[in-house]
């Protein structure tokens, strides 16, 4: 009765063994059959690719996608104004009309994508402060202190005397 039991758990083990190998040969002819007759992964058209097949265009990049092309933007270039810039790339570089400040695009990478970095220069002096206003007054001031300048006629010459430190003003 033991070896009945075990010769019936045999027999029902290889049927279900045989069975799962058909099932697995069934499905395997279906998805796809040998010498590309017929599969069920499909393919891309005009242009023609292979599903997962990618192709790159200017700034868009298109995949093949269960016969599909789908776009996206490529990540590998820069897209200014519907045109690709790669890596390293200066995309556009402006100056004020007063000549101070100049401003640039450039492509630059970042890790595996590329970015588009924005510049700003300013090559003009920079303007004084207030504390370096005051103290040019100041040595004015003492200038004109020093020297007592005066302002004179289109007509006259003026000399200094360096005893007196006063102007003397003398007609031609």
């Amino acid at each position: 009765s033991t070896r009945a039991s075990i010769n019936i758990l045999a027999k029902k083990m290889k049927f279900a063994i045989l069975s799962l190998f058909v099932i697995a040969c069934v499905l395997a002819g279906h998805l796809s059959e040998v010498g590309g007759v017929k599969t069920n992964v499909k393919i891309c058209t005009a242009p023609k690719g292979n599903d997962g097949e990618s192709r790159t265009e200017g700034c868009l990049k298109q995949t093949c996608k269960n016969g599909v092309w789908r776009p996206s933007l490529e990540e590998t270039v820069c897209c200014f104004d519907r045109e690709a810039f790669p890596p390293n790339h200066n995309i556009l570089t402006t100056t004020s009309q007063d000549g101070c400040t100049t401003t640039s695009i450039n492509c630059r990478l970042d890790g595996d994508k590329a970015r588009m970095v924005f510049q700003v220069e300013n090559s003009c002096p920079k303007p004084a402060t207030e504390n370096q206003v005051e103290a040019l007054k100041q040595l004015l001031k003492q200038h004109i202190t020093d020297h007592k300048t005066c302002c004179c006629k289109p007509d006259t010459t003026t000399t200094m005397t360096a005893t007196t430190s006063t102007a003397t003003t003398s007609t031609a």
